[in-house]
Protein backbone atom coordinates (compact mmCIF):
# COMPACT_ATOMS: atom_id res chain seq x y z
CA UNK A 1 0.00 0.00 0.00
CA UNK A 2 3.07 2.20 0.75
CA UNK A 3 3.76 2.16 -2.82
CA UNK A 4 0.68 2.99 -4.09
CA UNK A 5 0.02 6.20 -1.61
CA UNK A 6 2.68 7.97 -3.35
CA UNK A 7 2.16 7.17 -7.16
CA UNK A 8 -0.71 7.42 -9.54
CA UNK A 9 -2.09 4.19 -8.88
CA UNK A 10 -3.70 5.05 -5.65
CA UNK A 11 -7.33 4.50 -5.59
CA UNK A 12 -9.96 6.90 -4.63
CA UNK A 13 -10.14 6.26 -0.89
CA UNK A 14 -6.76 4.85 -0.30
CA UNK A 15 -5.87 7.48 1.90
CA UNK A 16 -8.63 7.79 3.79
CA UNK A 17 -8.60 3.90 4.06
CA UNK A 18 -5.60 4.10 5.61
CA UNK A 19 -5.94 6.85 7.63
CA UNK A 20 -8.89 4.99 9.46
CA UNK A 21 -6.79 1.66 9.74
CA UNK A 22 -4.02 4.35 11.65
CA UNK A 23 -6.80 5.63 13.92
CA UNK A 24 -8.23 2.14 14.63
CA UNK A 25 -4.60 0.99 16.06
CA UNK A 26 -3.74 3.57 17.90
CA UNK A 27 -7.01 3.77 19.68
CA UNK A 28 -5.93 -0.02 20.62
CA UNK A 29 -2.70 1.50 21.15
CA UNK A 30 -3.60 3.78 23.85
CA UNK A 31 -6.56 1.58 25.05
CA UNK A 32 -3.38 -1.45 26.10
CA UNK A 33 -1.25 1.41 27.46
CA UNK A 34 -3.86 2.32 29.92
CA UNK A 35 -4.95 -1.49 30.90
CA UNK A 36 -0.65 -1.51 31.55
CA UNK A 37 -0.15 1.92 33.22
CA UNK A 38 -3.42 0.64 35.43
CA UNK A 39 -1.93 -2.71 36.14
CA UNK A 40 1.46 -1.25 37.41
CA UNK A 41 -0.24 1.24 39.47
CA UNK A 42 -0.50 4.94 37.49
CA UNK A 43 -3.16 7.05 38.79
CA UNK A 44 -6.29 8.38 36.38
CA UNK A 45 -4.29 11.42 36.69
CA UNK A 46 -1.24 10.22 35.04
CA UNK A 47 -2.78 8.41 32.59
CA UNK A 48 -4.67 11.49 31.48
CA UNK A 49 -1.94 14.25 31.60
CA UNK A 50 -0.82 13.22 28.34
CA UNK A 51 -3.29 12.83 26.87
CA UNK A 52 -5.15 16.23 28.03
CA UNK A 53 -7.84 14.75 30.06
CA UNK A 54 -8.45 15.08 33.82
CA UNK A 55 -8.39 12.01 36.19
CA UNK A 56 -12.55 12.57 36.23
CA UNK A 57 -12.27 12.42 32.36
CA UNK A 58 -9.31 9.98 31.68
CA UNK A 59 -11.57 7.21 33.87
CA UNK A 60 -14.63 8.33 32.30
CA UNK A 61 -13.07 7.34 28.82
CA UNK A 62 -10.96 4.19 29.55
CA UNK A 63 -12.16 2.93 33.13
CA UNK A 64 -13.98 0.12 31.46
CA UNK A 65 -11.32 -0.49 29.37
CA UNK A 66 -10.09 -4.56 29.13
CA UNK A 67 -8.46 -6.53 27.22
CA UNK A 68 -9.95 -8.47 24.64
CA UNK A 69 -8.59 -10.41 21.85
CA UNK A 70 -9.56 -10.71 19.28
CA UNK A 71 -10.02 -6.92 19.72
CA UNK A 72 -14.15 -5.99 18.16
CA UNK A 73 -13.79 -4.40 14.34
CA UNK A 74 -14.96 -1.06 13.79
CA UNK A 75 -18.14 -0.90 12.24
Amino acid sequence: MADAIGSERAGAGLHSTAAADFHHLTSELVRCAVIADREVGATWEQIGRPHGLSADAARARYGRARLVWPPPMPE
